[in-house]
């Protein structure tokens, strides 16, 4: 199943306002080079940014994120717990991964449906304890 990401409008905005501010000061100082070094940013931090979704395969959640693709197995997955800001951090062993799918609960449902091995506690889930 495929998810969109929450982007928060003011982080549109700031990063618009971040390409945009230095590209018309370039443009009204005369200077094209900076006009150009500003729009090679803009296409970077989009190109590297958006679209981004997350995708429930049969054996791995996929992070897209622009440019790159992150393909995490559910064997490795270790806990999804929900943050204060309404994203959802993703531990694999050697790392972990921020998220922020559209809809919380229904991605966190589908991911408890595909990691057997977590267990629900509240909105997290964890790894099952094995004796």
């Amino acid at each position: 199943m495929k998810y969109k990401a929450r982007v928060d409008w003011m982080v549109r905005v700031s990063m618009l306002v971040g390409i945009v501010g230095p590209a018309f000061i370039a443009i009204m100082q005369s200077w094209p080079w900076m006009s150009l070094a500003s729009l090679v940013a803009a296409a970077g931090v989009f190109g590297v940014s958006y679209p981004q979704s997350y995708e429930t395969k049969p054996d791995a959640l996929i992070i897209k994120s622009g440019l790159t693709t992150r393909l995490i197995t559910y064997d490795r997955i270790k806990g999804v717990k929900p943050t204060n800001d309404k994203r959802l951090d993703i531990n694999y062993g050697i790392g972990s991964v921020l998220i922020a799918p559209l809809d919380l609960a229904a991605f966190t449902n589908d991911m408890a449906r595909h990691c057997p091995h977590l267990s629900r506690r509240g909105n997290e889930l964890v790894a099952t304890a094995t004796e």
